[in-house]
């Protein structure tokens, strides 16, 4: 049998590994691995037994380099612990992996500075496209963006001067909304409970809160933004801060559902009745809103389907359509549950 040698620097087969395993030159391999049918079945076959008995994996970078293209779209988004990015990359790539792209993803776990740090390390991987997740992009990445000329997808929320492309629900007005519902219900003392997230998408849904309190005539003074991440046991520990400081407090709405149902659990354990105690909102309508007891009034967000309008986006912008600063607001939902 004949012996391959490796490249040394990084112990890889390469394409001329398989070459001379197969008896034919590189540029056979390169066409019979990219374009089989312009090869015949019998060529074929002796590359594809040398390419399997060897174990050569394909380097797609250096063939987009070689090519100017890519079949690689960069995700980063602010924490793949919030439930809405996990939702909207499964439909990104739902979408994407039909017409052979993949992802390359990066979590910059709420710091701008490793969200700047990840893009510039992925740009150097020639991707053809760029999804970031939010709405209030720094200088820095915005300048390196718009130097790549990449199609760029901003996911999540309306942004306020969008690189390119935008695809998002305003979380202005599913705050204003939200908190409209609680006010037509007869509350009155309306707190707003804030954790780490996506800070834009954060400050519009608050935004809308404060809002609705102020065109009533209510005070937006009970807020509490607290560093920790949004998760059961936050939203439990901070309700004991809200009573301390506002007893009269008669309904809290939560940046997103695992903080509303941690108060829900500590309201249970305090005996304190929802809502005849104190009302209970979220946003993201997770499956824990529909399974809890009473279940939680929520404001559903369309994240699946932000994914799948990226791609699309993404996609026909590769194909050459004039779809360059589309910006596409969809709808959210307001569920009305036992908890308000």
């Amino acid at each position: 049998m004949l012996e391959v040698k490796k490249r040394r620097s990084t112990g890889r087969v390469t394409l001329n590994d398989v070459a001379q395993l197969a008896g034919v030159g590189a540029m056979t391999v390169s066409r019979a691995l990219r374009t089989p049918e312009m090869v015949s079945d019998r060529m074929r076959e002796r590359i594809d037994a040398a390419v399997e008995e060897l174990g050569y994996i394909p380097n797609r970078a250096a063939g987009a380099l070689a090519s100017a293209t890519s079949q690689t779209i960069v995700v980063i988004v602010p924490s793949l612990a919030e439930a809405g990015c996990g939702e909207m990359i499964a439909g990104l790539q739902q979408t994407l992996h039909e017409e052979g792209y993949q992802i390359m993803l990066g979590d910059a776990q709420h710091l701008k500075q490793q969200e700047e740090s990840l893009l510039t390390s992925f740009l150097q991987h020639n991707p053809a496209a760029v999804v970031l997740f939010g709405g209030d992009l720094g200088e820095t990445i915005r300048t390196r963006l718009k130097a790549s000329r990449l199609p760029v997808v901003e996911v999540g929320a309306m942004a306020r001067s969008p690189i390119d492309m935008n695809v998002g629900v305003s979380n202005f007005d599913a705050g204003y909304q939200l908190t409209r519902h609680l006010i037509e219900r007869g509350y009155r003392n309306i707190g707003f409970l804030c954790a780490r997230q996506e800070q834009w998408m954060l400050q519009q849904r608050m935004r809308g809160w404060q809002k609705a309190l102020l065109d009533n005539y209510l005070s937006p003074d009970a807020i509490i933004n607290t560093s920790e991440r949004p998760s059961f046991s936050t939203g439990a520990t901070m309700l004991g801060e809200f009573l301390l400081r506002w007893p009269e407090l008669d309904a809290l709405i939560c940046v997103n559902d695992e903080l509303a149902a941690g108060v829900l659990f500590e309201c249970q354990r305090r005996h304190l009745n929802v809502p005849g105690k104190l009302a209970i909102a979220g946003f993201d309508d997770l499956d824990v809103a529909r399974a809890c007891y009473p279940t939680l009034t929520s404001v559903r967000i369309p994240y699946r389907k932000m994914g799948q309008e990226a791609a699309e986006l993404i996609l026909r912008q590769l194909a050459g359509e004039p779809v360059m600063g589309t910006a596409l607001a969809l709808d959210f939902q307001l569920q009305k549950r036992q908890s308000s």
